[in-house]
């Protein structure tokens, strides 16, 4: 074979292995997973939401508001942060890191969900979004 077929069949090669790649959704490959951060206290609260892929940058939820984000999550190591100001008070936790999805997941579906509730003595987390107190769990307090 010459030159020129060999690098028809590279292209060939590369453009399947592409499309293959490419061809795999989120829900095939990885889970998808929805975040809900839930402001429960009487005042707007500030969050800033990052991970070492992504900045979704500042947010303010006022109260009784919800605000989401979905991601695929990565074979190794997806981390999101929150960085969270009320008034004066300021905390960060893991939103979504391995022991938060642990405590999350619920199937094995190719979807999840992840609830968090922010109350005025802290941050719960729950895989479902029963009403408070059932199933909930303080992660941290202000």
């Amino acid at each position: 074979m010459n030159h020129r077929g060999n690098y028809f069949f590279l292209v060939l090669f590369i453009s399947a292995s592409y499309l293959a790649i490419r061809s795999y959704s989120c829900s095939k490959l990885t889970t998808k997973w929805t975040v809900y951060i839930t402001n429960a206290v009487s005042d707007d609260i500030v969050v800033h939401i990052k991970s070492t892929d992504h900045d979704l940058g500042n947010h303010t939820i006022s109260s009784d508001e919800v605000y989401s984000w979905t991601f695929c999550q990565k074979f190794i190591g997806t981390h999101f942060h929150g960085y969270f100001w009320w008034g004066s008070r300021y905390q960060s936790l893991a939103l979504a890191d391995r022991e938060i999805m642990n405590t999350c997941r619920r199937t094995f579906a190719s979807d999840e969900d992840c609830y968090w509730l922010v109350l005025v003595d802290g941050f719960y987390v729950s895989a479902t979004n029963q009403p408070f107190p059932y199933g909930w769990v303080k992660k941290k307090s202000w």
